[in-house]
């Protein structure tokens, strides 16, 4: 059945107070920028997160703070604040604000510094660096949500790789993706790993119609799709949904590198694009992940618009590649998301058999965004078991219960 206009409007919009939105900000730590683009006494970036602007820095000491976009004075932006001292200083009229989150200087302003400056209303968000990613909490109270601790956030910098770009549609287009296995095996067929006959993964463009099943657990939910490949064996990819945007993709081969996947919504019409390459146990090397030179501008972006087709090129397809967007493997996910607009018209689509695990996240994501208007509790972190997540790929006999793939980790 499809989605009445009014649930796909609660589903994905996140600004002027939308119960998505305000959903996300109270419940969820919010990846922000990449770690390694950050320097010590370096510019501010500017990030734009559910609709609203602020400016992440380090500071001389290697400290990290978050704070609102405009100087609360006269409302210059503090993306072109001094970074000095451990504090920013606004150009306009040399208002500081600490590392700490506290106001500590007003030079224009005559009599009593100190308690000018206590009075001065300034938000600061807590933060938290993790997995090679600067996470902060835009949410009201003293006491953040558990953080998540996925398979990667505890690894060393040389077991990790992560990227993302900034996407001009809804984030849910992008979460969607992550958790559909049937479009691995047609959008990214010319993928070398899909291709080298190396991989198990080849198995996907060979069986495209594969069969789930899903577990539900606290953090979100964990499915198996099983593609048959003869000789009684079947082919099994169990991979995790985290909410509120984690999509944990199991390795191509045993000891190999997962992925995880996440859309961060920066507005209604645009999200950032996370990818993170991770091996548990070992130095990941060169991924397709490692190669690009701008953190927050990688993959590319397809090379052009709606009014080219954005920039395919139909000769490379005639020989042989399948998309013809050669770049990377995100930039055909990228021109698919931008194909299908800002926001996904999801009330005239027709959805078949492949479409469990994208009706499932949809679904958590609007209970959510219920129970939080409810005034319902966030898990604890005790409650979201965390150590479960287990992203596994396999060929096991058919009629073999696929979480034997899972319990054997």
């Amino acid at each position: 059945m499809p989605m009445t206009q009014q649930d796909n409007d609660r589903l994905t919009r996140v600004e002027n107070g939308a119960p998505m939105g305000k959903m996300l900000r109270q419940w969820h730590w919010l990846p922000a920028v990449p770690s390694l683009s950050l320097e010590a006494g370096g510019a501010p970036i500017r990030v734009r997160l559910l609709g609203e602007n602020y400016v992440i820095f380090r500071s001389d000491d290697g400290r990290v703070a978050c704070f609102d976009e405009q100087c609360p004075h006269r409302k210059a932006s503090l993306a072109v604040a001094r970074n000095e001292d451990n504090a920013l200083t606004c150009l306009f009229h040399g208002w500081k604000f600490s590392v700490t989150g506290e106001m500590i200087e007003a030079p224009n302003h005559t009599g009593d510094q100190v308690s000018f400056c206590q009075k001065v209303k300034f938000n600061s968000y807590k933060i938290q660096e993790a997995g090679g990613i600067v996470w902060v909490w835009l949410g009201e109270g003293e006491t953040p949500p558990a953080f998540p601790e996925l398979p990667f956030t505890a690894l060393p910098e040389n077991q990790r790789a992560v990227a993302c770009q900034e996407i001009p549609t809804n984030w849910v287009q992008g979460v969607e993706a992550s958790m559909d296995t049937s479009h691995v095996g047609v959008l990214h067929s010319s993928s070398t790993e899909l291709t080298s006959g190396k991989s198990q993964r080849m198995h996907m463009t060979k069986v495209r119609a594969p069969r789930l099943e899903f577990e539900e657990v606290t953090y979100g939910f964990r499915y198996a799709a099983l593609r048959p490949i003869g000789e009684d064996e079947q082919y099994v990819r169990v991979n995790n949904f985290v909410m509120p945007w984690y999509g944990i993709i199991c390795p191509p081969e045993e000891d190999g590198p997962g992925t995880v996947f996440f859309s961060v919504p920066v507005d209604d019409t645009h999200h950032r694009a996370w990818f993170v390459h991770f091996n548990t146990s070992r130095p990941l090397g060169v991924t397709p992940f490692t190669i690009g030179s701008d953190l927050m501008d990688f993959p590319p972006l397809p090379p052009g618009d709606g009014t080219n087709n954005w920039g395919q090129d139909r000769g490379v397809m005639a020989r042989g590649h399948f998309t013809g967007f050669p770049q990377h493997f995100g930039t055909e996910d990228f021109a698919i998301f931008l194909g299908q607009g800002p926001i996904v018209d999801r009330t005239t689509e027709q959805l078949c058999s492949a479409d469990g695990a994208v009706l499932r996240v949809r679904n958590l994501l609007l209970r959510a965004a219920q129970d939080h208007e409810s005034g319902k509790p966030a898990f604890s972190s005790k409650e979201l078991k965390y150590a479960k997540i287990r992203s596994v790929g396999g060929i096991i006999p058919e009629g073999q219960d696929w979480r034997v793939l899972v319990d054997s980790e």
